[in-house]
C-alpha cells in the first residue's frame, strides 16, 4: 500500500567535543539505531493494517494540490476504482463537475478553518453502485510547524441505512396522514349521527314526562333503550379512536360507587339469569364516591360484569365487592365462578384483539374490552389488574382514587325551576342560534318546562347575531355547524360588540375533543354541551346563566 512521504530518519549525533566514558570520542551505537528503526517500522505496518482493513473508506489529500496520496481497500472497493488508478489524481478525474465542486469546497473549508468538519450526507456518484449516501469527516493533519499538509477524510456508506429511514419517515407520514383523514371522518360521523339521535332521545324524554298509557311507555321505552344503544356504539368507535391517537377525553367528577353498581347489575342480570347464574353485589365503601369520568367508569366496570357472564359457567356465580383499599382509594372487583385463566396467558389479557384462542369459540367478542378498559381507568389515574385460577374462576378489579360525594343541597338549588319572582319583572330571552329544524323544535318543548323563559330562533349565524344584537337575549344557545359561517365564527362575533359581548353563550354540538373544548372555553363560551342533550343538564346550565345575568343586571 503506497504510504505518505515521510523525511529519511536522521541518526542523533554528539555535540562536537563529547567525550566516551574511556575518555576517547563516542562512536555511534549502530545496533541501537537498527533496533529503533525497525520499532518505528513495526509500528507503521501495524497502523497501515488497522487503516487498510477498515470497513470505511479512508483517504488522504494533499493540501496544496488536493490530490489524492493514499486510499484503502474499502475506499477502492467503494468507488469502484484501484488505488494505482487514484493515487495522484483529483476529484475532477472521477467525479461530475458539481460534485467535485463541493467535495473541494469542503476541503477548503477544512484546511483554511483548520478544524474538523463533519458532512452528515455526502451524495457521491461511483462507478459501479451508483448514487451513493455517506457519512464523512475531514480532518487537517499539520506538519511540526503548524502548516496543513495533508487533509485526511473518512466516510461510511450509509445509503441502506438513509433508505430505510426514509421509508420509515414515508411510513410515519402516511400513517399521520391516514390517523387525519381517519380523525375527520370520525368527527364528520360524530356529528351526522349525533344530530338525528339528538332529537330521537330528545323527543323521547319528553314523552316519558307525559301522561302515557302502559303500551305507549313500552314503545317509547324501545325508543329510548334503542337510541342510547346506538350511542353507545358510536362512542366506543371514537374511544378506539382516541386511545390509538392518544386524544382521549376524560371528565372527572365525583361518582358514586353504589349509583354505578345499582345502575349496572340490572343491566347484566337478564343475561346471567337466562345461564342460571347468580349476581351478588356488597359496598363496603360506605356510600364511597371516587374521582372518575362517570360514563368511563360505567363502561369499565359493565365489561367486566359482561365478561363475568360470557365466560361464566352454567349455574355459576358473580360476586361483586366494592371496599376501600386505603385511606385514598376504593376498589371494585367482579369476581366469577368460571374456568380460570391459566398463568401463561394471563399476561395476554389487556392486548387488543387477543381472546386468548377463543375467536372460534361460541362467546362473541372482540378482544378489544379489557384493553379499552385498562386505557380508560389509567386516563383517570387508576389501576386494573386481575387473579385467576384455572377451574376455580377469576376476579379482575379497578382501583380508583376516593373523594368527597357532591353537596347535593347546592345541586337541588342549581337544579331548581325558576320562581314566579326570578320572573316577575320580565320574561328572559333565550336565543337558540342552529339550522337544524327538529334541534329547534326539541327547544321548543323543553322550554315549555320553564314558564319565564321565551325561545327565539335563528337557523343562520349572520340572523342569530342580529337577533342577538336587536334583542340581547339573557343567554344564546350556539351550534357549531351552520350554514353560512362556523360556530366559532359567530362566538367571535358575538364577543366582539359591546351590546353582546357579555351574553353566556352555550355552545350545543356533537363535536367532542378536548381541543375543540377548550378553544371554546377560550373564546368566552359559558359552557359546552355535547349532542345528545341531557334535557336535565341543559336546563341546569340554562338555570345558572339566567340567575348569573339577573345577578349582573
Amino acid at each position: 500500500m503506497p504510504n505518505v512521504p515521510r523525511r529519511p530518519a536522521r541518526a542523533r549525533r554528539p555535540p562536537a567535543g563529547a567525550v566516551t566514558p574511556n575518555g576517547g570520542a563516542e562512536s555511534p551505537d549502530y545496533g541501537a539505531l537498527f533496533e529503533a528503526a525497525s520499532e518505528h517500522r513495526r509500528s507503521e505496518r501495524f497502523l497501515d493494517s488497522i487503516i487498510e482493513n477498515l470497513p470505511d473508506m479512508v483517504f488522504v489529500k494533499d493540501a496544496e494540490s488536493l490530490r489524492f496520496v493514499r486510499f484503502n481497500r474499502a475506499g477502492e472497493e467503494l468507488l469502484g476504482h484501484t488505488r494505482d488508478e487514484l493515487i495522484g489524481k483529483n476529484d475532477y478525474d472521477f467525479f461530475p463537475s458539481d460534485e467535485a465542486d463541493f467535495f473541494v469546497t469542503k476541503d477548503r473549508m477544512v484546511l483554511e478553518g483548520r478544524d474538523v468538519v463533519d458532512i452528515p450526507e455526502e451524495p457521491i456518484d461511483t462507478a459501479h453502485l451508483g448514487r451513493r449516501i455517506l457519512h464523512t469527516k475531514k480532518i487537517p493533519i499539520f506538519d511540526e510547524t503548524g502548516r496543513p499538509i495533508y487533509l485526511l477524510g473518512i466516510s461510511e456508506d450509509i445509503t441502506e441505512r438513509k433508505e430505510v429511514d426514509d421509508a420509515l419517515r414515508a411510513a410515519r407520514e402516511e400513517a399521520d396522514r391516514a390517523n387525519r383523514a381517519k380523525s375527520s371522518f370520525l368527527s364528520r360521523m360524530s356529528h351526522e349521527l349525533r344530530t338525528p339521535l339528538n332529537a330521537i332521545l330528545g323527543f323521547s324524554q319528553l314523552l316519558e314526562m307525559d301522561e302515557l298509557t302502559d303500551e305507549q311507555r313500552e314503545s317509547v321505552g324501545y325508543i329510548s333503550r334503542a337510541g342510547r344503544h346506538l350511542l353507545e356504539l358510536i362512542n366506543e368507535v371514537l374511544d378506539i379512536s382516541r386511545i390509538e391517537s392518544g386524544q382521549m377525553t376524560i371528565s372527572p367528577e365525583p361518582v358514586s360507587v353504589r349509583d354505578v353498581l345499582d345502575e349496572l347489575i340490572p343491566l347484566v342480570r337478564p343475561l346471567a339469569d337466562r345461564r342460571e347464574i347468580s349476581v351478588a353485589a356488597i359496598d363496603e365503601t360506605g356510600s364511597s364516591f371516587v374521582h372518575a369520568d362517570r360514563q368511563r367508569m360505567k363502561q369499565v366496570v359493565l365489561n367486566l360484569l359482561s365478561n363475568a357472564v360470557k365466560y361464566n359457567r352454567e349455574g355459576g356465580s358473580i360476586i361483586v365487592r366494592a371496599v376501600v383499599a386505603g385511606p385514598d382509594r376504593v376498589r371494585v372487583s367482579v369476581t366469577d365462578s368460571g374456568y380460570g385463566i391459566a398463568a401463561e396467558h394471563q399476561a395476554r389479557l389487556f392486548q387488543p384483539f387477543d381472546r386468548l384462542g377463543e375467536e372460534l369459540g361460541s362467546v362473541e367478542g372482540t378482544g378489544m374490552g379489557l384493553a379499552l378498559s385498562k386505557g380508560l381507568i389509567e386516563a383517570m389515574g387508576g389501576t386494573i389488574g386481575m387473579d385467576s385460577s384455572l377451574d376455580v374462576g377469576s376476579t379482575f378489579w379497578v382501583e380508583l382514587g376516593r373523594v368527597d360525594g357532591p353537596l347535593e343541597q347546592l345541586e337541588r338549588a342549581a337544579a331548581r325551576p325558576l320562581s314566579l319572582a326570578d320572573h316577575r319583572h320580565r320574561r328572559r330571552v333565550l336565543l337558540q342560534i342552529d339550522d337544524n329544524l327538529s334541534n329547534v323544535q326539541l327547544m321548543e318543548r323543553i322550554v315549555g318546562h320553564r314558564p319565564g323563559l321565551e325561545l327565539v330562533a335563528a337557523m343562520t349565524g349572520r340572523l342569530g347575531i342580529d337577533l342577538a344584537r336587536e334583542h340581547r337575549p339573557d343567554v344564546v344557545l350556539l351550534d357549531l355547524h351552520l350554514p353560512d359561517m362556523t360556530g366559532h365564527e359567530v362566538l367571535r362575533l358575538l364577543k366582539s360588540f359591546p351590546e353582546t359581548r357579555d351574553l353566556p353563550v352555550i355552545v350545543l354540538s356533537a363535536d367532542v375533543t378536548k381541543t375543540k373544548v377548550a378553544r371554546l372555553m377560550d373564546a368566552g363560551a359559558f359552557g359546552y354541551l355535547t349532542k345528545p342533550v341531557d334535557v336535565d343538564e341543559l336546563l341546569r346550565i340554562v338555570d345558572k346563566a339566567v340567575r348569573d345575568q339577573r345577578a349582573a343586571s
